[in-house]
């Protein structure tokens, strides 16, 4: 399901896609898998069919940010995002670029920022369907780019204010 406001990363805190969040009907999370999670691997189906069939799912792995945001900044950059949505949604594809990059710089490792912006830059990449192995080829390219560029060192993208 998308989730065209970002309603989700913001309540969850997460920065990759595709994600497996299991909730139960107390709306508590019993399994949660940030990036990576696909009904195509056996391993996320059976935590699937164990949660289903009643029984504890197991341990979700740990969620291996490179940084966190402080409060401030999370309201920032989920600003910048959503502004951008909006003027994306009024035809103003250039402004809403500019948003979405600035929240980038902000949040460097966020892969949901950066996914919304190729899918603006790239759409043939997204529609009709997603195009994975493209996303895999270009993230290390423009993390190359990034490191040329001084936004990023050799060892990641540091948080602008830290």
């Amino acid at each position: 399901m998308a989730d065209e406001h970002g309603l989700t990363s913001r309540l969850l805190d997460y920065k990759a896609v595709p994600n497996g969040v299991l909730v139960d009907t107390d709306g508590t999370i019993r399994y949660a898998k940030y990036g990576g999670f696909s009904v195509d691997k056996p391993e996320d189906v059976a935590v699937v069919e164990r949660f289903l069939a009643g029984e504890d799912p197991g341990p979700s792995p740990a969620n291996n940010a490179a940084y966190t945001l402080g409060p401030v900044e999370k309201e920032l950059v989920d600003t910048k995002l959503r502004f951008g949505r909006l003027l994306d949604s009024v035809g103003k594809r250039h402004e809403a670029l500019s948003e979405w990059q600035t929240a980038l710089h902000l949040d460097p490792d966020n892969l949901v920022i950066r996914k919304q912006i190729w899918s603006v830059r790239y759409p043939e990449r997204f529609h009709p369907e997603i195009d994975w192995a493209w996303q895999k080829e270009q993230l290390p390219k423009e993390r190359e780019a990034e490191i040329a560029a001084g936004f990023c060192g050799p060892d990641g993208c540091p948080v602008p204010w830290g």
